[in-house]
């Protein structure tokens, strides 16, 4: 019998999904193999490593995080750095990119394609790019069975899931129909409001992160009108800004409740605010122990957190720019944006416009907003069992999937394994990103999914190779940048 050749005996690595997720796993693979495994990347878009975040084209939607915490690589805290300052700093006269920079999500998007175009450059022949959308996936025998929209299949040893975030799921708008005229349901799709005309009055359903995007993009091209925004709590997103050294000192078991943990934030901020500091550094510094938290509570008490704490951990966690905020804080001033807080209870089209009735929060009564546009800003989908995805529902439909028990994303093992309907880890099926949400909380930053995308490309060589298979190899970031004088 004829031995096998190389390529035939080399593990196929399917990664579904080019986001930062999908990207980096494929680059972290890449890294760490010797020539023994094939990666093929399932992305429709012609470009991999932007998805929705850092597919943007308005150049004044900027990074969330500061520029020193944006590596793709976490063993190298500073390789962003070196790439901006390369392919950015240049190319922008009046930009200096320091370590505090909060810089365009664009650009990021381009450095993430880096990232992947450096490996597959170092290694040819070990990675594909198939432009396409996988819609079911199947086992056959020792390996999957993953059928494309374009009629193909392909098959893989291993396959990773990086779906990234769901689609917004619509918010309850009693009264408003499948036909709305005046609706918008996802923002993100290209020409979603084109339509909305220069003085109009939009209302955003949501005041998170999605709405200051939409808010920012529409007065980006010229938009005039009044941004109304609303929610049931009215909690706009904190805004980053530096803030004075301060270690915070944390026990080494956390309270294993809700109420606990609260309390013990907030004697670390009246600790912090006496030294000069602020409640952004207690959250900060939470940062690298909330999974570890996450997992520790009951179920009661994860459920008591969403139903309880949730908006305001979001807002407080989750900040924007300075420039973002001081941005947000001059239209508040002017009116030319508006908060509203409380619970919409009627939604009705008329021919001019759109009448929205909400309960205000603060006194219980009705008020009524009228505008010519609506747009859902309400945040991506997690309960998976509403989203309409070809894919999900194949993994659904043969039990290899299942929700996590608080329909936060899918139900995962520790390593990122899918569980199945019978509650049994997969050999062969695994996720990364938002998906994981229900069993790790924080995974939709780049800080946290870079950790989950190291760990997971580590196991999947182990599988194939015993060990990691980390050789030496050339930083080309680090070499460039040494080069400039």
């Amino acid at each position: 019998m004829p031995g096998k050749s190389k390529a035939d005996s080399r593990l196929t690595i399917a990664i579904l999904g080019g986001g930062f997720s999908g990207t980096t796993v494929a680059a972290q693979i890449l890294r760490r193999s010797e020539g023994n495994v094939s990666v093929v990347l399932v992305e429709r878009d012609t470009h991999f490593g932007r998805g929705v975040a850092y597919g943007t084209q308005c150049v004044e939607h900027l990074l969330n995080v500061p520029a020193s915490n944006m590596s793709a690589y976490a063993e190298d805290p500073e390789h962003f750095l070196r790439w901006a300052r390369l392919h950015y700093d240049h190319a922008v006269r009046d930009h200096s990119v320091n370590p505090d920079a909060f810089l365009p999500r664009s650009v990021y998007g381009q450095y993430v394609t880096y990232v992947l175009q450096q490996e597959v450059e170092l290694r040819p022949g070990q990675f594909e790019h198939r432009q396409d959308e996988a819609i079911s996936l199947a086992s056959c025998g020792n390996k999957a069975e993953i059928h494309l929209r374009s009629g193909q299949f392909l098959l893989a040893d291993k396959v990773v899931l990086a779906l990234g975030n769901f689609p917004p799921g619509d918010p309850r708008l009693p009264g408003k129909t499948p036909d709305s005229q005046r609706y918008v349901s996802n923002p993100w799709i290209v020409g979603a409001l084109d339509d909305i005309g220069d003085d109009d009055r939009v209302l955003l359903v949501g005041t998170g992160l999605t709405s200051v995007d939409v808010g920012i993009a529409l007065r980006k091209r010229g938009f005039r009108g009044t941004v109304h925004m609303l929610s049931r709590h009215g909690l706009l997103p904190q805004t980053h800004k530096a803030t004075s050294s301060w270690v915070p000192i944390w026990d080494q078991e956390f309270p294993r409740t809700i109420r606990g943990l609260l309390r013990s934030i907030r004697l670390q901020v009246q600790a912090a605010e006496r030294l000069g500091s602020d409640w952004r550094e207690v959250i900060d510094s939470l940062r690298p122990f909330v999974q570890e938290f996450w997992q520790s509570l009951q179920r009661h008490e994860q459920r008591r957190f969403l139903r309880h704490v949730r908006p305001y951990w979001d807002v407080h966690r989750h900040r924007v720019a300075p420039e973002i905020g001081s941005r947000l804080a001059k239209e508040l001033t002017n009116g030319q944006s508006q908060i509203h807080a409380g619970r919409i209870t009627s939604y009705s089209e008329q021919p001019d416009g759109v009448d929205v009735t909400y309960r205000d929060r603060a006194n219980g009564h009705p008020k009524l907003l009228q505008v010519d546009r609506v747009v859902n800003c309400s945040g991506p989908e997690s309960d998976c069992r509403k989203v309409d995805d070809p894919l999900l529902r194949s993994l659904m439909q043969q039990k290899l999937a299942s929700p996590d028990a608080l329909f936060l994303g899918l139900n995962v093992s520790a390593d990122g394994a899918l569980i199945d309907h019978s509650g049994v880890p997969s050999n062969f099926l695994y996720a990364v990103g938002p998906v994981r949400k229900g069993s790790l909380w924080e995974t939709i930053a780049v800080p946290e999914i870079r950790g989950q995308v190291s760990e997971l490309s580590k196991l999947l060589l182990t599988v194939n190779a015993g060990e990691d298979g980390e050789g030496p190899r050339r930083d080309l970031v680090a070499d460039l940048y040494s080069a400039v004088p």
